[in-house]
């Protein structure tokens, strides 16, 4: 008996070790500051509650992007690290002008816009690489004992 459970065992463990080899690279590594640098539109605009047990969403879209007006643009420079928001409907969450820079350049998390008054903190909603035409930002706005009361959906499409 013991050999047969030797031998089921050793059969198993050859079987499950066969396993395909790999082929192929996964590449390098991209830096994504150049993935975000461009000029990107707002396309969608929610306004989110965390603290709602369903986590409701509501489209604010139509009070940001209304027809025959240019919609919010941003664009980010990842040469010099500046930033610009043209934006002519809406509250301008995100500040005129400034510099920007990512928490971290390879696997960021948060992108923060700084200006003469302010640093706002953005999470990234997605990640953003040259090939990407889709740019999601939340800004999550907190009391001031910490608490989060709401989050700022934006989502953009790459123009340039």
């Amino acid at each position: 008996m013991k050999k047969y459970i030797f031998a089921i065992s050793a059969l198993a463990m050859m079987w499950m070790g066969c396993k395909p080899e790999i082929q192929g690279e996964l590449g390098d590594m991209t830096n994504k500051e150049i993935g975000m640098s461009g000029t990107w539109q707002l396309q969608h605009f929610y306004i989110q509650d965390p603290n709602s047990p369903i986590l409701e969403q509501r489209d604010f879209t139509s009070f940001y992007v209304v027809e025959g007006v240019d919609p919010m643009t941003v664009t980010l420079d990842a040469a010099d690290h500046t930033y610009a928001v043209d934006i002519n409907v809406g509250k301008n969450f995100l500040g005129d002008s400034g510099t920007w820079h990512l928490d971290d350049k390879l696997a960021p998390s948060y992108l923060y816009l700084e200006n003469a008054n302010d640093t706002i903190t953005i999470a990234l909603g997605s990640m953003v690489t040259t090939i990407s035409e889709e740019m999601n930002l939340n800004i999550e706005k907190k009391c001031s004992s910490g608490f989060k009361n709401v989050i700022y959906k934006f989502n953009f499409n790459r123009v340039q």
